[in-house]
C-alpha cells in the first residue's frame, strides 16, 4: 500500500499517533510505504518518526518530500497569489500528492486520525471509468456551503480527509491544474479551500467510500435518521447497520471536530483508542495542550445535545457558521 500524510513540525506529534496505528492494524500488509509531505518538519522529528516505521519490521517505510516551497509552487502554477484560507498551505499538499509521487495509486489520509483496521479494502477497491478517486460523504456540510458551490442537496459533498486517488488518471487529467484554476476563478474565498475544490472539479467522479474508513468522532453523538435527514442522498450510500457497526468500531477515527484527543479536558468517545496509539508513539510523553479545559466541557455539552435534540444543534451551527465564516470573509 502507498500511504500519504501531509504535515508540518506541530502536527508530526499527532501525526506519527496515527501511522503507529496504522503500522499497528496493517501487519498482514506485505508493503507498507508511507510518503509524507513535509512543511518544515524538524529532522530530529523526521528521525524518530522514522526510527518507529522501521521497527515494524521488512517492508515498511517513510519518504519525505519537501513541499516548503508549496506556497511558491502554487503561485508558479496559478499566475497569482492566493489566498489559503485558515487551514493554511499545508492543507493543498494532497493535491500535489500525485505529481509529487511516481505511483499509480495511492491513500490520502489527515493527519488527526487513527487507524483501527485494515485499510487494504480501501486501497484495492476498484475505481473504473467515471471514477477517479473515493471519499466518504460528510453529511454535515453546512448548507451554505453547498449552495455556494453548486452542489444540491440529494448530492454528496465529500469530505478529504481520506482520499483515494487513481493518481495515474490524477496526473492524465491535470487535476493539479484544474484545482488550482478553480481556486484562482473563485478568489480563494472557499470555508474549506481544498476540499471545497475537490467537490467540485471532482464532481460526479468520486466513489462513496462508507463512513467507517472516515468516521467524524462527532457523528458517535448523531442518529442515522439525523444524518439522512441533512443529507437526503445518505442512505443510498450507507445502511443503518453500516453505520451503527460504524460508530462502535470504525476503522479509521477522523477527530475533524474541536473535541481533539490530544487537548486536556477532550472528552471525545474516541479518547482512550487515541491514547493506546499514542503510548506507542515517539511522542508518548508529549502532554495536552492546556488551556481550554472549560471549552472542552462546553463542547461536550453540546454534542450531548446533538444526541438529545439534533434540530437544536442544527440551529446552534447555523449560528457558529454566521459567526465564524462571516467573520474570515470581512
Amino acid at each position: 500500500m502507498n500511504i500519504v500524510y501531509n504535515c508540518d513540525e506541530n502536527y508530526i506529534k499527532y501525526a506519527s499517533v496515527s501511522i503507529v496505528s496504522l503500522l499497528e492494524n496493517n501487519r498482514d500488509c506485505m508493503e507498507l510505504r508511507i510518503y509524507m509531505l513535509d512543511n518544515g518538519i524538524h529532522e530530529e522529528s523526521r528521525k524518530r518518526l522514522r526510527q518507529t516505521v522501521l521497527s515494524y519490521g521488512p517492508g515498511r517505510d517513510i519518504v519525505y518530500i519537501d513541499i516548503s516551497d508549496i506556497e511558491g509552487r502554487i503561485l508558479e502554477r496559478s499566475g497569482k497569489d492566493l489566498e489559503p484560507g485558515r487551514f493554511g498551505f499545508t492543507a493543498f499538499g494532497r493535491l500535489f500528492a500525485p505529481e509529487l509521487i511516481d505511483e499509480d495509486r495511492l491513500l490520502y489520509i489527515d493527519s488527526d486520525t487513527v487507524i483501527n483496521g485494515e485499510l487494504s479494502p480501501v486501497f484495492e477497491l476498484e475505481l473504473s471509468s467515471p471514477y477517479i478517486a473515493a471519499m466518504a460523504p460528510e453529511p454535515t456540510i453546512y448548507p451554505q456551503v453547498r449552495k455556494r458551490l453548486g452542489i444540491p442537496e440529494k448530492e454528496p459533498y465529500f469530505n478529504s480527509g481520506v482520499i483515494l486517488m487513481d493518481a495515474a488518471a490524477w496526473r492524465r487529467e491535470e487535476i493539479l491544474s484544474l484545482a488550482l484554476d478553480y481556486m484562482k476563478s473563485c478568489g480563494g474565498e472557499l470555508e474549506f479551500p481544498d476540499q471545497d475544490i475537490l467537490n467540485v472539479i471532482l464532481r460526479g467522479r468520486t466513489r462513496p467510500l462508507s463512513q467507517t474508513y472516515d468516521f467524524f468522532s462527532g457523528y458517535y453523538y448523531r442518529s442515522y435518521n439525523d444524518l439522512c435527514r441533512l443529507y437526503p442522498g445518505y442512505g443510498e450510500n450507507e445502511s443503518r447497520e453500516g453505520f451503527e457497526a460504524a460508530k462502535r468500531q470504525p476503522v479509521l477515527v477522523h477527530f475533524a471536530g474541536d473535541e481533539r484527543p490530544w487537548i486536556a479536558g477532550s472528552r471525545s468517545p474516541y479518547l482512550e483508542l487515541y491514547r493506546r496509539y499514542r503510548e506507542l508513539s515517539p511522542w508518548k510523553d508529549e502532554p495536552d495542550v492546556e488551556g481550554h479545559r472549560l471549552y472542552m466541557l462546553f463542547y461536550h455539552v453540546v454534542n450531548l445535545v446533538t444526541r438529545m435534540a439534533p434540530g437544536l444543534r442544527r440551529f446552534i451551527s447555523e449560528i457558529y457558521y454566521r459567526k465564524r465564516f462571516s467573520k474570515d470573509k470581512d
